[in-house]
C-alpha cells in the first residue's frame, strides 16, 4: 500500500523522523517497507501490510496510528461533525445478512466540480485518479480511515435502495465501463429496476456522480469478508475495496467514517444532510483478554518486565485492569488480529525491539521417537543393508477403496496397496539395470495404505522381479529385523542407508580467488575435508569463473546435527577454520 509521509505527519502532533529514518523504524517493528520514492515535496513509502493487520493498517489513519504507539508520538483528534438523525426521503431496505452494517446519509444542494489542489494531490500521490470532488472524497476516507465509502446521485435512483442477493444472470456496467453477469451468490446494492453496485467491490454506472448531481446518498457499510473475495475472484474485479473487505473490517467504525466524509464532502462540495439510516442488528460487543505476565515471558523471554507490557498499553491507549499480576485489557475494536496472550506477546516485542531482547536459549527437550517410526527405521536400516534401495510412489491414485473429493482424474483415490506403485517403479527401472550399475533391481517402499475401515502401515518389496507386500510387524517377524540395536540413532557404518535428521540445517558460502586454475585440486582438498569433519554432505560448487588473469570459485557448505540443533556460534567457530586454512594456503585470497 502506498503511504505518504506528509499525509501520515498530518495525523501525529509532534515532527516524524526523516523518511529514512522512519522507514526503518516501520521495518523493525511493523511492517516491510518494499519501496521508498521521493515525489515532489513528499515521499511515498510502499508498505506491504499483511492480512493479519488489513483490519486497522490498510489506511493513513491505522498506520499513523501504529507508527505513533511505535515512536512515542501522540495523535492528533480529528473534529468530526454530528449527523442528522432525521428519516431518508429514500427508502432502504437490508435483505441479505451478508451485509453486516449498513448506513446512508443523504445530502442535497451538492456542488460538484473538480477537486480543491489539496485533495487531489493527497490521492493522486498515492496512485489513485482525481474525478470530482465528491468522488475523491470517499476515496480519501478509504486510504484515510481504510473503510470503502459509495455515492449514489439520488436523482437517478428509481424507488429506493434494496441490499440483496443478485438474481441469477443478473447484469451491471461497472464504472470502469465492464458488463458482468451475476449470480445468486453475489450481493448487490440496487433500486427497484436493477443494480446500482456490486456490494463491497465496485459501482456502476447508472447512479454514478456527474457535474449535474445536486443530491446524494453516501453510503458507508460492512460486508461478509467470504462472500466479497468469492464475489470478487469470479467476476476478476479485485479494487482498493474488495481487498479491504476480504480481509474483513470491524462495523464499529463506520458510523466515525460517515461522519468523517460528510464533513469533506462539506468542505469540498457544500451541501446539507437531510436524512440518516443505520441498520446494524448485531453489534460487535467488546472484546476482553486476560493474561500474565508469565504468559508473556514465557514467549520472549524472562527479561520483559511489567514495564515494558504498560509501556505497550500506555503507547497505543489499551483500556486494561490490573489485579495482582493478571491484566486484563479490552481490545481494540479494529484489532481483530488479537485473540489470545501469544499475540500480546507479539506487541510487546515489537515495542520493546526484538533487538533489545537479550538473547537466551530455549530450554532442551530430547527427541520423542514414535514406537513405529523405530520400526519403520529399523526396517529400511535392514532392507538397505540387504542391498534394497527405497522408492517413493504417490499416495493417491485412480481406484481404491477411499474416495477423495475434487482429486485429478488419475488421483481420485488413496492406495490401498503398495506393490501397484512397486510394480511400476520396477518396469521403468529395471530397463536402465546395467545404466545404474546394478546386476539386478531390488527395490522397497514402506508407507501407510488406506482400506475401507482402517489404514495400516506395510512393507513391499521387489527382489529380481518378485513381490512381497506385509503388514510392517509381519515383516519384521518373518524375517527377523534387529529393532533393538538398528532403531537406535547411533548405528554401525552403512554406506547403503543413512537417516535424515530431525534437526535444522545451516548453510555457509565461501568464495576464494586462486592465482591459477591448478590451484582449484588443492583448494578442493581442502574443502572435502572440511566439509567430512563438520557437513552432512560434500561442498557444492556453485560458481566459477575467470578474471584478470585470476579463478573464482564458490562453495557452499551445509552443517546439520543428528543429536542437536546447531548454533550460529558453533557454526561461525568451524568455519572460521576453514577461513584460517584456505588463507594459510599461498596463491588464495577470500574473496
Amino acid at each position: 500500500m502506498n503511504i505518504s509521509y506528509n499525509w501520515l505527519q498530518r495525523h501525529i502532533k509532534e515532527p516524524l523522523p526523516d523518511p529514512e529514518s522512519l522507514k526503518e523504524a516501520i521495518i523493525f517493528h511493523a511492517f516491510e517497507v518494499e519501496s521508498m520514492e521521493k515525489v515532489g515535496e513528499d515521499t511515498i513509502m510502499d508498505i506491504k501490510v499483511l492480512p493479519d493487520r488489513a483490519h486497522d493498517c490498510l489506511g493513513h489513519g491505522g498506520v499513523g496510528k501504529e507508527i505513533a504507539g511505535l515512536l512515542g508520538l501522540n495523535l492528533k483528534k480529528n473534529v468530526l461533525p454530528e449527523l442528522s438523525n432525521l428519516p431518508l426521503s429514500t427508502k432502504i431496505e437490508v435483505q441479505s445478512d451478508i451485509c453486516r452494517r449498513y448506513i446512508a446519509v443523504e445530502m442535497k444542494d451538492i456542488a460538484v466540480g473538480p477537486s480543491p489542489a489539496w485533495l487531489k494531490n493527497a490521492i493522486e500521490g498515492v496512485g489513485l485518479r482525481s474525478i470530482n470532488n465528491v468522488v475523491d472524497a470517499t476515496n480519501l476516507i478509504l486510504l484515510d480511515d481504510g473503510q470503502p465509502v459509495h455515492a449514489y446521485d439520488v436523482d437517478k435512483i428509481d424507488g429506493g435502495i434494496v441490499v440483496r442477493v443478485a438474481h441469477e444472470g443478473e447484469q451491471i456496467t461497472t464504472l470502469s465501463q465492464e458488463q458482468k453477469v451475476l449470480k445468486e451468490s453475489d450481493l448487490i446494492i440496487a433500486d427497484y429496476l436493477g443494480p446500482l453496485a456490486i456490494a463491497g467491490v465496485k459501482g456502476g454506472t447508472s447512479a454514478e456522480i456527474t457535474a449535474d448531481t445536486k443530491r446524494i446518498i453516501i453510503e458507508v457499510a460492512n460486508f461478509a469478508p467470504v462472500s466479497i473475495r468469492k464475489t470478487s475472484r469470479r467476476l476478476s474485479l479485485v479494487t482498493d475495496a474488495s481487498k479491504r473487505f476480504e480481509n474483513e473490517l470491524t462495523p464499529e467504525i463506520a458510523y466515525d467514517a460517515m461522519r468523517h466524509v460528510v464533513g469533506i464532502i462539506q468542505k469540498v462540495a457544500g451541501g446539507e444532510v437531510s436524512g440518516m439510516f443505520d441498520h446494524y442488528p448485531a453489534p460487535q460487543k467488546p472484546r476482553t483478554l486476560s493474561f500474565t505476565r508469565a504468559d508473556i515471558t514465557r514467549l520472549l523471554g524472562s527479561t520483559i518486565t511489567s514495564a515494558q507490557i504498560d509501556l505497550w498499553i500506555s503507547r497505543y491507549s489499551i483500556a486494561y485492569t490490573k489485579d495482582g499480576d493478571t491484566y486484563t485489557i479490552t481490545i481494540p475494536a479494529q484489532r481483530l488480529d488479537i485473540t489470545s496472550a501469544c499475540d500480546i506477546a507479539e506487541e510487546v516485542g515489537r515495542t520493546v525491539g526484538y533487538e533489545n531482547i537479550p538473547v537466551s536459549p530455549l530450554p532442551f527437550t530430547p527427541v520423542a521417537i514414535p514406537g513405529e517410526y523405530e520400526k519403520v527405521f529399523a526396517t529400511k536400516y535392514w532392507l538397505a543393508q540387504n542391498g534394497f534401495r527405497e522408492v517413493m510412489n504417490y499416495s493417491f491414485v485412480k481406484k481404491g477403496d477411499v474416495s477423495i473429493a475434487y482429486g485429478a482424474k488419475d488421483k481420485s483415490a488413496l492406495r490401498s496397496n503398495l506393490s501397484d506403485g512397486l510394480k511400476e517403479s520396477y518396469e521403468k527401472n529395471k530397463l536402465n539395470t546395467g545404466l545404474l550399475g546394478l546386476d539386478t533391481i531390488r527395490i522397497f517402499e514402506i508407507g501407510t495404505v488406506f482400506l475401507k475401515d482402517k489404514e495400516e502401515m506395510r512393507v513391499a518389496t521387489c527382489d529380481k522381479g518378485i513381490f512381497e507386500e506385509l503388514p510392517l510387524l509381519q515383516f519384521i517377524e518373518k524375517y527377523n529385523v534387529d529393532t533393538v540395536t538398528s532403531s537406535t540413532f547411533h548405528l554401525p557404518p552403512s554406506t547403503s542407508f543413512k537417516p535424515w535428521s530431525l534437526y535444522p540445517y545451516i548453510t555457509r558460502d565461501i568464495a576464494v580467488w586462486m592465482s591459477s586454475p591448478e590451484d582449484q585440486k588443492t583448494l578442493e582438498d581442502i574443502v572435502t575435508a572440511f566439509s567430512l569433519r563438520y557437513c552432512v554432505r560434500e561442498p557444492v560448487l556453485f560458481d566459477h569463473f575467470e578474471k584478470d588473469g585470476r579463478t573464482s570459485v564458490a562453495y557452499r557448505f551445509i552443517f546439520q546435527s543428528y543429536e542437536k540443533t546447531l548454533t550460529e556460534v558453533e557454526v561461525e567457530a568451524w568455519f572460521a577454520e576453514l577461513v584460517d586454512k584456505i588463507k594459510a594456503e599461498k596463491g588464495f585470497e577470500i574473496r
